[in-house]
């Protein structure tokens, strides 16, 4: 019997009244410190960033920017603005549209999202929680997101279906947890359903009742339509042409392919060059780059969005001209003032089994008040150089070093190293980050762990197992719970990367990692933070783990703000952001 299984309930008086108790303690021991920090993090926040990237045409792309407010523009049109307290964090190219494009938003970061298709200057709302709208055969048509309810033919939930015309036309398959991806071109369909973040089954047809399944394996990724034959990657270094294939010995990020090139961003050395391909398959350009968040190619021009510690966005725009090779031109780049200017070291070291472990050591003064440790090792998410504010301010006012972590269970070494992060293979990760803990803490001084989301399940299991390592620990919108996470919210999508905990050959594993189920005295001094509007992982992960440490003595500070998961409006983040680093602000100053 789980005694604060209550908390899960967000609508029971004893959950509203634990909150307010923790954020006015939390307020008492840290609001002065996150005032005089607020005013500093809001304007970086409402400093550009750039979060999407569409190929509008040959001239210019669809840019979706943040700086104190969600912005879509075409070059330097902006064309929408979201209302305020809306984010938006998803935009789309609308197969056999032209000049139309689909943006989806929330309020205050929720998942639980509106879509709007923009054409002409001009938004229609076409409903909520919808993603991926596509036109075919004249129709409007979209994936429909079944999040909280049972969709119209009776599956389980969490599910996707495929809406035209208000009707229902593919989908009634899918399992709960599996979702679908549609590529239209022209008549031609073509739908990957994904099942977890490791493997797809690739479907086309000219008819949905005609789809038939052509194809499956690891990362399935359509790219498009040479000679009338598909395009797309399969695995994790193979990309599929109509008269050849394409192998890499690195791991493919992502393909993005032109009239008579194909461009594959890959990972070599903790960074992603782009490689470009003629459509036989051959090498014919390599462009080198730090991280391309975003791409995405029109015709023969292809855009790219880059990244890196010290450099908050480069958009470049590259034309191939068959007969006289590549040009380039910088349309956009905003580097980060000189005073932020940061020093990047690669750090390498060896973990248990011999394994080789890589990191970015982040400094800007030579005798930090600490290192944070940061950590997220999942999802085949890789970690690469980027911009991230709340590692920035940290270092550039706040006297911090980061040592920003590569660990398996992503995507840096291809998909065994993600494999060997994963179900039964999960305490590899947190191996791998309690190394850098020891190496960190060998030179001395502090070290403060951090990690958001599946980095916030890290963080945890990380001072259950190594408590005397650690000063202090800060766990944002956690997962805790392992043998609960699929019946709250979302869950269900991560027993693929988690394991099933209904199965004996999971639960027991589960069991022996649970931050939630493996706390103990004596842990460091934890800030634990979470969002009402985070409705991806759910609020109750946070509020039971913190209930539980404080009644074992455990110091642990919880802020519940008004947030999303991934993202948020900028004052809401910024006061998110505020109480954190008054944390670690304290942290430091404790003898």
């Amino acid at each position: 019997m789980d005694e604060y299984e209550y908390l899960e309930d967000l609508s029971d008086e004893r959950s509203k009244k634990f909150i307010d108790e923790m954020n006015s303690l939390t307020r008492e021991k840290l609001e002065r410190k996150a005032k005089e920090l607020y005013p500093i993090i809001l304007q970086k926040l409402k400093e550009p960033q750039i979060v999407g990237l569409v190929a509008y045409d040959t001239t210019n792309p669809t840019i979706l920017t943040l700086d104190g407010q969600s912005k879509v523009r075409i070059g330097d049109k902006t064309v929408f603005v979201a209302p305020q307290g809306y984010v938006i964090y998803q935009m789309w190219k609308i197969y056999n549209s032209e000049e139309q494009i689909g943006i989806s938003m929330g309020r205050k970061g929720s998942d639980k999202t509106t879509t709007l298709i923009i054409s002409q200057g001009e938004a229609k709302k076409i409903g909520e929680n919808i993603q991926n709208p596509f036109y075919y055969l004249g129709q409007l048509c979209y994936v429909k997101v079944y999040r909280d309810s049972a969709p119209p033919d009776g599956g389980d939930y969490p599910t996707q279906r495929v809406i035209c015309n208000d009707t229902m036309v593919w989908g009634k398959d899918l399992k709960p947890g599996e979702f679908i991806q549609v590529n239209v071109f022209e008549d031609l369909l073509a739908i990957v359903k994904h099942r977890g973040w490791s493997y797809g089954e690739l479907f086309i047809g000219e008819s949905f009742e005609g789809l038939r399944k052509i194809d499956e394996g690891e990362v399935i990724d359509v790219l498009g339509v040479v000679k009338g034959e598909l395009v797309y990657q399969k695995k994790n270094e193979t990309i599929i042409l109509p008269d050849s294939m394409i192998r890499s010995d690195l791991p493919i990020i992502k393909a993005s392919l032109g009239i008579d090139f194909l461009s594959v961003e890959v990972i070599r050395d903790y960074r992603t060059p782009v490689i470009f391909y003629d459509l036989k398959g051959r090498k014919i350009h390599e462009k080198t780059l730090e991280n391309v968040i975003l791409m995405d190619s029109k015709d023969n021009v292809l855009y790219i969005a880059e990244t890196s510690f010290n450099t908050r966005y480069k958009i470049i725009r590259e034309v191939y001209d068959p007969s006289i090779g590549f040009s380039t031109n910088i349309i956009e780049e905003i580097k980060e003032d000189k005073e932020d200017q940061v020093k990047v070291k690669d750090v390498y070291i060896k973990g248990e089994d011999n394994v080789t472990l890589h990191a970015f050591l982040l400094t800007k003064s030579d005798r930090p008040k600490a290192v944070v440790v940061y950590g997220y090792g999942g999802f085949r998410i890789p970690i690469l150089p980027g911009h991230n504010i709340i590692h920035r301010l940290p270092l550039s006012r706040l006297g911090f070093s980061i040592l920003v972590t590569n660990l398996r269970g992503g995507n840096e070494n291809g998909e065994e190293w993600h494999r060997q992060g994963m179900l039964l293979n999960k305490k590899n990760v947190f191996k791998d980050f309690e190394e850098f803990v020891r190496f960190v803490k060998g030179f001395g001084g502090k070290v403060i762990t951090m990690g958001s989301s599946n980095g916030g399940l890290l963080v945890g299991a990380t001072i259950n197992d190594i408590p005397n390592l650690v000063d202090c620990a800060v766990i944002g919108h956690p997962v805790l719970d392992m043998l609960r996470y699929h019946k709250l919210y979302v869950g269900k999508y991560w027993i693929s990367e988690y394991g099933d905990p209904d199965k004996p050959e999971f639960r027991d594993y589960l069991a022996s990692y649970s931050p939630y189920h493996n706390i103990k005295p004596g842990l460091p001094n934890t800030f634990v933070y979470t969002g009402i509007s985070d409705d991806r992982v759910h609020p109750g992960h946070a509020l039971k783990y913190v209930a539980k440490s404080r009644s074992m003595g455990n110091n642990v500070l919880l802020f519940v703000n008004d947030t999303g998961h991934a993202v948020a409006d900028p004052e809401s983040l910024a006061l998110e952001y505020s109480y954190l680093l008054a944390f670690m602000e304290e942290c430091v100053k404790e003898r």
